[in-house]
């Protein structure tokens, strides 16, 4: 084998274990950060096990965020007064839920450990209502207040 062969393979190894190592820290990371929960999404009238993802709640939304990624954008994402979960199903011997979830651009299907979906439905429904404190809709670009 020559020296150039010998670089290519070694460059793309290096490459392989550096994204590796990004898709690792960014699962870790995101995992270690209150507010999250891993699940799947699954796709309708597929058995396969679905995509692994990492839900992320905060006091504005939803997003939920391929594992296998370095893409820092969530994969699917919606606004808090916008949620709405459905149960599909009995639970699962193993703890596992389905739940179809509605708000987003299109609704969802996430597999999800029972504990998990019960922290999901207590924040969505422990929001505020619409219109009030930090829900209110942000004001268009151009408007200013008047103080005369």
């Amino acid at each position: 084998m020559s020296a150039g062969w010998s670089a290519l393979i070694a460059a793309v190894l290096a490459a392989v274990l550096v994204i590796a190592f990004m898709v690792w820290w960014r699962w870790r990371t995101l995992v270690r950060t209150p507010g999250t929960f891993t699940a799947r999404i699954r796709r309708p009238g597929k058995d396969s096990r679905g995509i692994r993802v990492i839900g992320r709640y905060d006091e504005s939304g939803l997003d939920l965020m391929t594992v296998a990624s370095v893409d820092p954008r969530p994969r699917w994402s919606a606004a808090r007064h916008q949620l709405r979960l459905h149960r599909e199903g009995a639970v699962s011997q193993d703890g596992v839920a389905m739940v179809r979830v509605d708000g987003g651009p299109a609704p969802i299907t996430l597999s999800i450990n029972t504990d998990a979906c019960s922290g999901l439905s207590a924040w969505i429904e422990s929001g505020p209502a619409i219109g009030f404190g930090t829900w209110r809709e942000q004001p268009p670009r151009g408007h200013r207040r008047r103080t005369s």
